[in-house]
C-alpha cells in the first residue's frame, strides 16, 4: 500500500513538474533587470550608505551598554 502511494506521487510529480515551473511570474523583477546604485539620487545614498552605517553604530553602542550593565551586576 505504501509503495503504491510513493509510485503515484512520483508519477504525478513527473507529469506536473512543467506546470509548476510554468506558474513563475513573468512581470516580476528579475536579477537581470537590476541597475547599479545611483549616488546622485538622495534616496539611494540614504538607503544604501547612511542607514547601514547608523545601524552598525547603534549596534555597537547597544552592545557596549549591555556589557556595562552586565559588569555592574
Amino acid at each position: 500500500m505504501l509503495q503504491s502511494i510513493f509510485k503515484f506521487k512520483n508519477i504525478v510529480l513527473f507529469f506536473f513538474t512543467g506546470f509548476i515551473y510554468g506558474q513563475r511570474p513573468t512581470h516580476s523583477q528579475n536579477p537581470q533587470n537590476n541597475t547599479p546604485i545611483d549616488f546622485n539620487n538622495l534616496f539611494d545614498v540614504i538607503a544604501f550608505v547612511v542607514l547601514p552605517i547608523v545601524v552598525i553604530i547603534f549596534y555597537f553602542l547597544w552592545r557596549k551598554q549591555v556589557k556595562n550593565k552586565s559588569n555592574k551586576n
